[in-house]
């Protein structure tokens, strides 16, 4: 409550210093508040008696909120502050403060960092001023967005310089971020999660994109110059980090050095060099809508001592055809993420993985579901399905998908998946994650406050054996309502 009451009280301090510098200055206040209960049946996607596992039953239930605010100040024309907080964000009945300032832990989800359950969670502060015939932003503000956002993660802040330069329907921009290690909560980007020491042991990403706009659509392409140093120098104070394979197949067994490396090492310092391309386009034709998306990436990561290098070389590709009739609509969405060849030791053929904004299912790839129930797969001999947050990886899904707008409060969507993993890590029994059916509805009670429902099936696909045949694979079943005010 203290740190509720600090930090309203840090609100007023800068809309009073706002209306010191300017006379009458504009302040914008948004915000949205969401409560979301959940019920999972079977997160391991294995019968509790089945051998190779261990533990029994893995329903999960809980219901979770989060209260977010953004203040806009525009001080004078030309000049605006943005800053934002979250608040509350935690399930329900949770203590109110995570039990270590270290990140790592959470009641609900264990690879989550404990500072985004804290009550007040200050993430953004930026300026936005006009200078050199173009904007500026600068500050910690919205990172990782582009395009069509089924490789991006609009939840995320880092800090960065972006100037946009607009010139009749073209926008043409450059970028630079600083950015922090990234928490798989998506929240605020894992603030504060790495010593960086030095000077030269940090996360630098450089864009530069045009985008040009016309009255049914847009298209947009952007280079991407990502420079990972954070573990490139153990001796100023940074510890080696080690996760399971975030970028390519997900091998319980097996770690590689963070974020892209050789199986088993966990010591050897690194520095990291992608390169990325990235195209999109949104166009609506009449009844018809379609969006595409590509990202091809390309480098190296560089290792310490006598260790191997490893080349980088992935695709990523999104694809959403749709068709409009009257009330109803219907499409095929279409995603391919290639995976990491196990075999190939020196290359890393993962592609740029989907991002934590996208939700193409209620349970599969869902990060409200990975974050307060815990990622499908995991428990099982196969291992987790996604990376942490529910980032989609090594995939292949085709997905057609039916709506109905029955009147203007009420909207239901059916959809169903087929999953398949690109690359089937060594000795696995099979590619298929499975298979999946939602059928879920939103009514709007109000133009700020919408009522969701939903009903998800998993049929569980043999991957989820990984290399053990004898083992008893279980089907899974989400239901979940949510309640979301936004203003």
């Amino acid at each position: 409550m203290k740190k509720l009451l600090i930090g309203f009280l840090a609100v007023g301090l800068i809309m009073g210093f706002a209306m010191t510098a300017s006379a009458q200055p504009n302040i914008k206040a948004s915000g949205q508040l969401y409560m979301l209960g959940t019920y999972s049946d079977n997160q391991k996607l294995v019968d509790s008696q089945s051998p190779n596992i261990t533990g029994g039953s893995n329903s999960r239930a809980n219901v979770a909120n989060r209260l977010r605010m953004q203040f806009e100040i525009q001080v004078q024309e030309g000049l605006k502050l943005t800053t934002r907080f979250d608040a509350l964000e935690r399930a329900w009945g949770e203590q109110q403060v995570g039990t270590s300032a270290t990140p790592g832990t959470s009641p609900w989800y264990g690879a989550q960092a404990t500072t985004t359950e804290r009550n007040i969670s200050w993430e953004r502060a930026y300026i936005t001023f006009n200078a050199l015939y173009g904007v500026f932003d600068v500050g910690y503000q919205q990172s990782r967005v582009w395009g069509t956002c089924a490789f991006c993660d609009d939840y995320d802040s880092d800090a960065g310089v972006h100037y946009r330069y607009m010139m009749g329907p073209w926008t043409f921009g450059l970028e630079w971020e600083k950015r922090a290690d990234t928490g798989f909560s998506g929240e605020g980007s894992g603030q504060g999660g790495t010593f960086l020491g030095g000077t030269d042991n940090d996360n630098d990403v450089y864009h530069i994109y045009g985008i040009y706009r016309w009255a049914t659509g847009q298209a947009g392409l952007r280079y991407e110059l990502d420079r990972n140093a954070t573990s490139g120098k153990f001796g100023s104070g940074i510890a080696a980090v080690t996760t399971a394979f975030p970028f390519g197949a997900p091998i319980p067994t097996a770690t590689r050095v963070a974020p892209y490396g050789i199986a088993g090492l966990t010591s050897v310092e690194w520095v990291s060099t992608f390169n990325e391309i990235a195209p999109y386009a949104q166009w609506n034709y009449g009844p018809f809508n379609i969006e595409f998306e590509l990202r091809y990436i390309w480098g190296k990561t560089d290792y310490n001592g006598s260790t191997g290098s490893i080349d980088r070389r992935g695709y990523s590709l999104y694809l959403n055809p749709k068709y409009t009739m009257g009330a109803f609509y219907g499409g095929l969405e279409f995603a391919y993420i290639t995976g990491d060849d196990p075999k190939t030791t020196d290359k890393n053929e993962a592609g740029v993985p989907g991002g934590q904004a996208w939700d193409p299912m209620l349970i599969y790839g869902n990060y409200w579901n990975s974050k307060y129930q815990g990622v499908v797969g995991t428990g099982s001999p196969g291992g987790a399905m996604t990376a942490g947050g529910g980032i989609e990886t090594n995939l292949l899904m085709f997905k057609p998908y039916v709506g109905w707008k029955v009147n203007p409060q009420l909207e239901v969507v059916a959809q169903y998946a087929w999953l398949k993993a690109d690359q089937k890590p060594l000795n696995y029994l099979s590619d298929d994650y499975g298979k999946e059916f939602d059928l879920y509805a939103t009514y709007k009670l109000y133009n700020n406050l919408s009522y969701t429902a939903g009903f998800g099936y998993f049929w569980t696909g043999d991957y989820a054996k990984g290399a053990f045949a004898n083992t008893n694979l279980a089907n899974n079943w989400l239901a979940m309502n949510a309640l979301n005010f936004a203003f």
